[in-house]
Order: structure tokens, then C-alpha cells, then sequence
């Protein structure tokens, strides 16, 4: 494909990337606990829970980290018992949250303060080392892992409503009946700029971890750390990633292999994007794969008749013909004769065929979430095109921003920062990033190419002959749809026999399908069966 030019490349990457929709999240100065706040206060502020041991900061710190402390690094590592109540009967574990020193450049100095929060299971066999353990990231870039943490695999979770609605404030947490935790160890990171992690001289180091490559170097390298101080080796490995955190574990897979030389077991996308390409609204792909969430999401509203599914259905086949065939033959100085088109793209999509025809049937995003519910004074989020606001200014151009992106920030934002301090122990002043505008604005893309995972994504399963990989959709998320992943996914080179090793599947739900309890279910089943088939003996 021929590269877009910089300016019009810019220009889709900043539709493309949802982080670009957020303004600036005002945080107080940075303010660094001391040890003594760690520890010291970790059990005097702990409240005893229910089915959960009071928090006891790990007195006694492995010898690395002795190492780090003597160095000027203070891991603030704290250690805590927990139980959750599964159909299967209670599940002991132990959370640890602590920092893990990222280091830097010929000298190896200390660059960044990574926060981990990881999850293992109880209680500890011989055989406990062997258990798998999945690293789990999520996107932005620029997003902390709370999403994941608290939305889908850890062992707690927010309360949305029973239709994926946001909760009232504060957010409450229960125990996660789909936690993944029940078939493998957890080990959730939070990149440089994001939830509590931070460079050591922000403004000299930082952007150094902010692009596509030094990314996915750094975070190779957490994973590396991590197996050695935890003596894990010889555990399954595997990674999670959600939205661009998809691309990063793709890109991650084949950094472990070249530079650390660990080969994952399998990797887990959630909502990703692996090649921006096939989401490029300018081109005639992007507006074709799109097509199906649209027609999913107007059956949802009841703008056109069917089910989501029955509807995502039909548009797939006109997507994959007449649609495609159509956009390429389009002649702009004679518009009619692709009228046919036109009315079949607004009877699929629920909009006015005069909005589809100023269009030219290309219905960016922005429009179709502005314009189904126009006339009951509604917007849609792209996130999930079922999820629909008050239209806040119906004169503007575009809507200012995404009405269901905004409204988690301060819900996830505020129960991980409850949940941190009163169930983790961990004690700190620092505000949580839990979405990071700067981090998001001074990403480094590929200068001359359109960002894609593609290639290293093959590399990995052409390396790894074990390796599976599972990639997993809401039908009404409209920001990466569900069809950009088949399309990338019918086009790995991967043997007949072995076409097996790369699946997709699609939930209802959109970009978050875990805000509602059977999306997370499912969600859960599917990473659960691709653990269980990648350690299945051959």
C-alpha cells in the first residue's frame, strides 16, 4: 500500500486515535511518597474486608531490590491476602502492587518507575511456577491497565449497570465471577506517563518510552524483569492487550523473541487495532469494514429493522461486494448512477439517503454518531454504538467529545484509586493517569507509513509454531471494528493446517464489552479456552 502523505496520514491517525477526542486531565504536582509512607502507614490506614486478610507490606524485599533502594529506587512493594468467592469455591490469592525499575541507554540508569499489580494464586505447589501467567496492557496510547484491571480480569470490578450504562459516583467494586485470575496468574503494567508510572526526569527521558519502538522495547523489557525477580521462566507466558494495547502485545511478541529470546505462548487482543490501515476512513476499505458495527448498532436503536446480529450480517455481505465494487467505480461527476449504492448504505445504516449521497457513501464516524438520533436530540459514542447522551451542542460542526470515553474516566479513575490505597496498600500522593493526553500527543508514529502490528504479528507465529492467538470484538464498536481484525487476520500466511492458531471472535457489546456482565462472561471463556488449547500437549 502506498504510504499517505503527513498531512493526511496526521489527519486520520487523529480520527483513528480515540485518545486525541480527550482535553487535558488536570492533576495536581506529582508528589512521590517516601518508604515511610509505604510501609508505615500501610497497616494503621488498612480496613479489615471480608473474605480479605488485612494488608502487611512485605517486610523483607528481595535482594534486587535491597540493590535498587541503595541505587535511589524506592519500589514501594506491598503484599497482601485476599479471597474470592468463585462457583467453584473460594480462590485464595495474593495481590502485590510495586514499582519495577526501567532502565536506560549504555549505563543502564534508572529511567522510569513502572507500576505492576500482580495477581497469583494460592496456595503455592511445586507445581505453582509452571502456572501461567499473562502480562496485561491497555492502549491509547497513553491508558493505564485499569481498564482492564477493573473492567474485565482482575479479581474486582466495576459495577455498570445491567445494560453497560455508566454507574453513579463513586463506582462500586465487586468480586469479579469472571476473573481470570481462575486459570492463570495476572500481572497487570502500566506504561511510562500512565497510572502511577513516571520517568525519573520527565522531561529529558520520558518521550524516549513514547513511540511505537521504544514502547514496545520497554515493556519487553518489565516482562523480562519480572520473570527473573519472580523465578517464573518456566510459566506459560502470555499477553493481554486492549484497543492499541492489541498492538502493543503484537509488537511485544516479537520483541521478546529478537532481544530477550522468550517466546509467549499466546496473546489475547481485546477491541485492537493491528493495522491502522484497515481503519482508514479515507481509503475504501476502512469505510467497508466499519459498515457491519454501523448496521449493528441502528438495529440495536431500532432504526432499521432485525437484530444487531441479523443486521451486522447482511451488511458484512454487501460490504464485501456491491459496497467495495461500488466506492472503487465511484465517478463524482456522475453521482447517480451510483445511487443504488447509496440508498443500500443508508437503508443498512439508518440514515437519510441524502446524508449517505453528501457523503459520497463514505459515512465517517463522526457523522453517523451525530446524525441516527439527530431528531430525538441524541449522540452516539464510538466506543459503543448503543450508548447514546444528550447532544451537547447540535449547532457545532462535531461533537466535542465521546459521551461514554469521558464518562469512565472519572468512574475508573476513582475506584482505582480507592481500590489501590484501601485493598492494595499501596500509599502514594501521586495522581492516577488513568488517560494521558500528553502521553497521547507526543507519541512518536512512523514517519513515512501507516502505523501496523502486522508484520510482527506474523514474525512471531512463523517463530513460535505453538503460538495462538486470539483476537476479540464487540459488534457495535465502531472506533475498531470487528471486520478490520477478519481482514487481517485472512491474511497471515499460516499453513492449512494451522489456520486454527489465529481465531476471532465478535460479542455483543462494543469497544468495552466487559461494562456489561455477559460480555465479560464471554470474554472470559475466550481467553480461558485459548490458555487452556495453547497448553493442551501435542
Amino acid at each position: 500500500m502506498q504510504p499517505l502523505p503527513t498531512s493526511r496520514r496526521n489527519r486520520s491517525l487523529s480520527r483513528l486515535l480515540a485518545m486525541a477526542l480527550l482535553p487535558v486531565l488536570l492533576f495536581p504536582p506529582l508528589v512521590t511518597a517516601s518508604a515511610a509512607d509505604a510501609d508505615g502507614g500501610a497497616q494503621k490506614d488498612r480496613p479489615e474486608h471480608a473474605g480479605s486478610a488485612a494488608a502487611k507490606p512485605e517486610s523483607g524485599k528481595a535482594d534486587a531490590s535491597k540493590a535498587d533502594e541503595l541505587r535511589g529506587f524506592d519500589p514501594q512493594r506491598s503484599v497482601t491476602s485476599h479471597s474470592l468467592p468463585l462457583p467453584d469455591g473460594a480462590l485464595a490469592y495474593t495481590a502485590t502492587a510495586e514499582f519495577l525499575p526501567l532502565r536506560d541507554g549504555a549505563k543502564e540508569e534508572l529511567a522510569a518507575r513502572i507500576f505492576t499489580v500482580t495477581y497469583t494464586a494460592e496456595p503455592k505447589t511445586p507445581a505453582a511456577g509452571s502456572r501461567p501467567v499473562t502480562f496485561v496492557f491497555n492502549g491509547g496510547p497513553g491508558a493505564a491497565s485499569a481498564y482492564m484491571h477493573l473492567g474485565a480480569a482482575g479479581p474486582k470490578v466495576v459495577a455498570f449497570g445491567p445494560d453497560g450504562a455508566l454507574p453513579p459516583p463513586p463506582a462500586p467494586l465487586v468480586d469479579n465471577p469472571d476473573s481470570w485470575l481462575a486459570f492463570t496468574d495476572l500481572v497487570f503494567i502500566d506504561p511510562v506517563g500512565t497510572g502511577y508510572s513516571r520517568a525519573v526526569k520527565p522531561d529529558e527521558t520520558e518521550k524516549r518510552f513514547w513511540s511505537v519502538d521504544g514502547d514496545a522495547r520497554s515493556m519487553a523489557e518489565i516482562v523480562r524483569l519480572w520473570l527473573t525477580r519472580n523465578g517464573r521462566w518456566s510459566s506459560p507466558t502470555f499477553l493481554a492487550g486492549e484497543s492499541y494495547g492489541g498492538f502493543r502485545i503484537a509488537k511485544m511478541a516479537d520483541e521478546l523473541i529478537d532481544q530477550v529470546g522468550l517466546a509467549v505462548n499466546g496473546l489475547i487482543l481485546v477491541s485492537p487495532v493491528v493495522d491502522f490501515a484497515a481503519i482508514d476512513e479515507d481509503g475504501i476499505l476502512g469505510p467497508a469494514w466499519k459498515l457491519p458495527s454501523m448496521a449493528a448498532s441502528a438495529a440495536a436503536l431500532g432504526r432499521i429493522p432485525g437484530t444487531p446480529e441479523q443486521a451486522a450480517e447482511a451488511a458484512e455481505r454487501f460490504a464485501l461486494g456491491p459496497y467495495l465494487t461500488g466506492l472503487a467505480g465511484l465517478d463524482y461527476g456522475r453521482l447517480d448512477d451510483a445511487r443504488d449504492v447509496f440508498a443500500e448504505v443508508a437503508r443498512i445504516t439508518g440514515l437519510p439517503v441524502e446524508t449517505v449521497r453528501r457523503q459520497r457513501g463514505r459515512v465517517p464516524m463522526g457523522v453517523f454518531t451525530r446524525e441516527l438520533l439527530r431528531d430525538r436530540g441524541r449522540i452516539l459514542s464510538i466506543y459503543d454504538g448503543t450508548f447514546t447522551a444528550p447532544d451537547p451542542d447540535p449547532g457545532a460542526p462535531r461533537v466535542p467529545f465521546d459521551p461514554f470515553l469521558k464518562g469512565t474516566v472519572p468512574t475508573y479513575t476513582t475506584a482505582f484509586a480507592a481500590y489501590a490505597h484501601d485493598a492494595l496498600a499501596v500509599r502514594t500522593e501521586s495522581p492516577y493517569r488513568l488517560l494521558s493526553d500528553r502521553v497521547n500527543r507526543n507519541w512518536e508514529w512512523p514517519r513515512m507509513s501507516v502505523p501496523s502490528a502486522v508484520d510482527a504479528l506474523q514474525t512471531a507465529l512463523t517463530l513460535q509454531p505453538a503460538l495462538r492467538v486470539l483476537i476479540v470484538h464487540g459488534r457495535t464498536d465502531l472506533i475498531t471494528p470487528y471486520m478490520a481484525s477478519r481482514w487481517v487476520a485472512s491474511r497471515l500466511e499460516l499453513p492449512e493446517g494451522e489456520r486454527g492458531r489465529v481465531a476471532v471472535t465478535v460479542h455483543p457489546g462494543g469497544h468495552m464489552m466487559y461494562t456489561r456482565s455477559q460480555g465479560r462472561a464471554a470474554l472470559a471463556a475466550d481467553a480461558r479456552a485459548l490458555i487452556a488449547e495453547s497448553l493442551r500437549p501435542r
